[in-house]
């Protein structure tokens, strides 16, 4: 698990294509699988065929991840997050919100998503688009509404906020697999 305390809300951030997504399935699909346990993507961004590629290329399973959509069908509206919250079980090992803008698009939801993921008791992974200025978009309540504050660059991770370890670090990030597994296992 890599540092990552349990139970705890990291605020994952960074440029598009920097990895964010890919960061938060490789962790997701370690701590089910150490748990012996479930990680739940919430997915309001992306689409199931585009959040399965994210899993193989650091060669981790799909088989302890569950997709939860935003969409709810054809006819009906898009799902809040707290529809989606809603569909994650209290014995889940995490959580992956992607993205926070996407799923609560103005500050006061912002604040109420975190607030509401706060109480939870799996590990929550938030990713965060960043802004112009290359920092976390948002009001920058939401970083203090986290635990841990991660800037996910091509080669490094930075952690800006930590509670539970001295701040700010950086730690070099491993290349990515080239293992291209097909496991089944990411459903709504």
């Amino acid at each position: 698990m890599e540092g990552v305390v349990l139970g705890m809300t990291i605020l994952v951030g960074g440029i598009p294509g920097s990895g964010k997504s890919t960061l938060c399935a490789e962790l997701a699909a370690q701590m089910a699988e150490r748990l012996d346990s479930l990680a739940y993507w919430l997915d309001a961004e992306q689409n199931r065929d585009i959040v399965r590629e994210l899993f193989p290329r650091t060669g981790s399973s799909t088989q302890r991840i569950r997709l939860v959509s935003r969409q709810r069908g054809r006819a009906g509206a898009d799902a809040s997050f707290r529809d989606a919250l809603q569909v994650v079980p209290r014995d889940a090992a995490v959580i992956v919100i992607d993205s926070l803008q996407r799923w609560a698009r103005n500050y006061a939801e912002q604040t109420e998503l975190l607030d509401a993921v706060s109480s939870l008791a799996p590990t929550v992974l938030v990713v965060s688009h960043f802004n112009k200025a290359g920092r976390f978009a948002g009001p920058v309540g939401n970083e203090y509404d986290a635990d841990a504050t991660v800037i996910v660059k091509p080669n490094r991770i930075k952690v800006t906020k930590c509670r539970w370890t001295l701040c700010p670090r950086s730690v070099k990030r491993p290349k990515a697999s080239t293992t291209s597994q097909t496991e089944k296992g990411a459903d709504a």
